[in-house]
């Protein structure tokens, strides 16, 4: 089957052509430019129709290539952990210019997925970085990825809630960052979301539950904080005095508490 020929096949099935794309690039390999400039090349077609059948049931098209670009790198991604977001960039865009602005060394975050946002930061600056997860997944997922793009010397991954993990280091820590789950019991989420791993969507009857145990449980002063909430989650934040910072479509996306002024 030649490109545009695969081309023509997924828009008939509903898919747009970036989709067919990426799937393309999968398959054969090959750059998104070469695919635009060789319409007539030959990919494998038998492929191509099984990932186009697997798409049209919903399942999220980061799964079936793999992957995600996220903050300047590419991230593995399969089954079994949360697939990043492009809003969840602004997390570490800020986090970036806090570390740089107080010169903080350690990092850590709850509930590491795939890695792509500790990751991403610690390719940007020279902190040392600890993560940890509930689900195993996850962290395979991440300490692959801190393989793949040279940090895992300047990674420590453990298992279990929030920071229980490193309550031993606890004290050491500066700065603090997590995209935890936010998303309300009873809403109703797009298909694709739904393939997502559910202790990484869920947080509670409003979404609250995490961020209601968490500061429960920790004491933050001399700390900084930045945590994503969900587009209508701000007032909460609003209410405790901490930042509320709104992401690139203007809704309510990062909440920061310095306790190092």
């Amino acid at each position: 089957m030649r490109i545009k020929e695969a081309i023509k096949i997924s828009r008939q099935h509903g898919l747009p052509d970036l989709e067919a794309h990426i799937i393309i690039q999968f398959i054969s390999g090959k750059t998104k430019e070469f695919i635009i400039a060789h319409p007539n090349f030959e990919i494998d077609d038998e492929k191509f129709m099984e990932l186009i059948e697997k798409r049209k049931t919903g399942y999220p098209i980061q799964y079936i290539v793999k992957g995600k670009e996220f903050y300047k790198n590419w991230f593995y991604i399969e089954e079994g952990v949360l697939i990043p977001r492009q809003e969840t960039e602004l997390l570490v865009e800020i986090a970036i210019q806090y570390i740089k602005k107080y010169r903080l060394e350690k990092i850590a975050e709850i509930g590491v997925g795939s890695g792509a946002i500790i990751i991403s930061i610690l390719l940007e600056t020279q902190t040392i970085g600890y993560g940890t997860d509930i689900l195993e997944k996850a962290l395979e997922i991440t300490k692959l990825n801190a393989k793949r793009l040279n940090v895992e010397d300047r990674l420590y991954l453990r298992k279990g809630s929030f920071l229980e993990p490193f309550k031993d280091i606890y004290y050491d820590l500066e700065l603090i960052v997590s995209n935890p789950p936010y998303v309300k019991n009873n809403a109703i989420l797009p298909p694709e979301v739904c393939w997502e791993p559910k202790e990484a969507l869920y947080g509670g009857k409003d979404g609250l539950e995490f961020y209601r145990n968490f500061l429960n449980k920790y004491d933050l002063s001399g700390k900084i904080v930045m945590l994503e909430i969900g587009h209508d989650q701000g007032g909460f934040f609003r209410k405790l005095g901490w930042n509320v910072e709104k992401d690139y479509s203007g809704n309510d996306r990062i909440v920061i508490f310095n306790g190092r002024r």
